[in-house]
């Protein structure tokens, strides 16, 4: 696979799938959540929403680190040979919810309006610093965002 449709590949993959696996870390005890995410056109930043009243929220503030999980996986043994997961390691930090952003991700989510709306809700922003694209269950390859 070259870089060009590797770049391609993963493009496709964001775009498609509405969710991903956020992993955040406290204590030095992982925690995972699932989220809805949009990416930047250039790849180079995921958006989410989250409640500022939760677990989640609160690791993310105090270790800004995160690595975030995409994949198109179907539960079938093809996924073997046929599914790509995504890593995307990256910065993430509170955004304001400019109409940039919101916009985004509307476009994406327009169900999740409310939410994103929400006094209650934040608008995180990643900034990718890398994403490492597992296909064909062992072909690994990186993609330096920096």
């Amino acid at each position: 696979m070259t870089v060009n449709n590797l770049e391609k590949d993963l493009k496709t993959l964001m775009k498609k799938q509405k969710l991903a696996v956020l992993a955040t870390c406290h204590d030095n005890e992982p925690y995972t959540n699932l989220i809805a995410f949009v990416t930047s056109k250039d790849l180079k930043y995921i958006f989410f929403v989250t409640p500022k009243a939760t677990r989640k929220y609160s690791y993310l503030h105090s270790s800004r680190k995160t690595s975030l999980m995409i994949d198109n996986r179907s539960n079938k043994e093809s996924d073997f040979r046929d599914a790509i997961a995504v890593n995307a390691e990256g910065n993430v930090r509170e955004v304001g919810k400019k109409q940039e952003f919101t916009s985004l991700y509307l476009e994406k989510h327009p169900y999740l309006e409310d939410f994103l709306n929400s006094p209650s809700s934040a608008l995180m922003r990643v900034e990718v610093i890398k994403y490492i694209v597992a296909s064909r269950f062992q072909n690994v390859m990186e993609i330096d965002m920096t």
